[in-house]
């Protein structure tokens, strides 16, 4: 890109995509990375680093809540599941996600609109 600095999108949207892939299914932290990764067709990549915090963040919410599941006899998944309060905090941080792209969408119309 040169000197062109892309904008970090993605740290602001992780919260609302996390829920939204909690709304499927629970999942455990490398799970929603890589369910990231795949629904988004490799667009969204993520870390588990960048997760974890906000993961935290909505546990103390009460937003979701955590329970612990083995895979194997030595190996445990830490497993996240969506609360009826995560479900109604979902759909607050979709509509104003769609209201956000909506007027963003409608600024950039009229920006290619004048440069015409």
């Amino acid at each position: 890109m040169g000197d062109f600095e892309p904008i970090n999108y993605k740290r602001g949207f992780l919260q609302l995509i996390i829920l939204s892939l909690l709304s499927q299914k629970d999942m455990y932290g490398y799970q929603l990375v890589q369910e990231t990764a795949k629904q988004s067709a490799g667009k969204y990549i993520t870390q588990e680093g960048s997760l974890y915090p906000i993961l935290y963040k909505l546990l103390e919410g009460g937003f979701i809540t955590s329970y612990e599941q083995y895979a194997t006899s030595r190996l445990r998944h830490i497993y996240y599941h969506l609360e009826e309060k995560g479900f109604l905090y979902l759909e607050f941080l979709q509509k104003q996600f769609d209201e956000v792209i909506q007027g963003i969408r409608l600024i950039l119309k009229e920006d290619i609109q004048e440069n015409e």
